[in-house]
């Protein structure tokens, strides 16, 4: 699980984390991650993998 950090402002390992597919510990799936607000006005993150 613990993943070794690389530098901020290493380009490459950024681009390489962000290329590479997260998947979820729930489901198996590929994670997406949305931002879902609720009529009161509160925001909260939700994965849309786990859901249907």
């Amino acid at each position: 699980m613990a993943e070794v950090k690389k530098s901020k402002t290493d380009v490459a390992a950024r681009m390489e984390s962000k290329t590479k597919a997260s998947f979820c510990s729930n489901c198996g799936k590929k994670v997406e991650v949305v931002l879902a607000v609720s009529p009161n006005g509160k925001k909260r993150m939700r994965r849309l993998c786990c859901e249907g």
